[in-house]
């Protein structure tokens, strides 16, 4: 957990300068999204719990069971590879409307994806996320746990808990 928020930490530090300089200029500038002890319905076969499409990057840790898939949309700028490292994870081939992905699914793994555009699909609980850039998200909260189905921020925001209902957000200025 201290790695996790001391890497986003450290990339929040590091893109402050770049915020600045593009709102200068009337350009993107980024914002986050934060989501912690996220549990979904359904498990890892489920509706989605979050669904991120971001330029810029992902980083992730799932305590519990959870199913994280990957897909790189291309942009002209930036060709990062999804990576995801733990005791217990594996690893297969999907795909999403013409896309190629990788999905990872197990219990106490980390994941991330730096440097390009991404689709991430997380399905299942005990999901953390950081996500910085600009894009959207789509949230799906558990609607029998309503009380501890996890919490969200967008931009700096104060946390909310999970919509039972699936919410879709921007966040960055595009």
């Amino acid at each position: 957990m201290r790695r996790i928020l001391l890497s986003c930490a450290t990339v929040a530090v590091l893109m402050l300068p770049a915020a600045a300089s593009a709102g200068a200029r009337g350009q993107a500038s980024p914002g986050f999204l934060v989501v912690r002890k996220a549990v979904g319905d359904g498990g890892i076969y489920g509706h989605p719990v979050v669904t991120v499409v971001v330029e810029g990057f992902v980083l992730g840790r799932v305590t519990q069971e959870a199913r994280v898939a990957i897909y790189h949309l291309p942009t002209p700028a930036g060709e990062g590879v999804p990576q995801a490292a733990g005791p217990d994870v594996s690893t297969s081939g999907v795909r999403w409307r013409g896309f190629s992905g990788k999905e990872y699914r197990g219990s106490g793994f980390r994941f991330r994806a730096i440097g390009g555009a991404y689709r991430v699909v997380i399905r299942g609980s005990g999901i953390y996320l950081f996500a910085g850039g600009h894009g959207t998200v789509m949230l799906h909260g558990s609607s029998f746990d309503r009380g501890s189905d996890g919490a969200y921020s967008i931009d700096g925001r104060r946390f909310r808990s999970l919509p039972t209902r699936s919410l879709n957000r921007k966040f960055g200025r595009a």
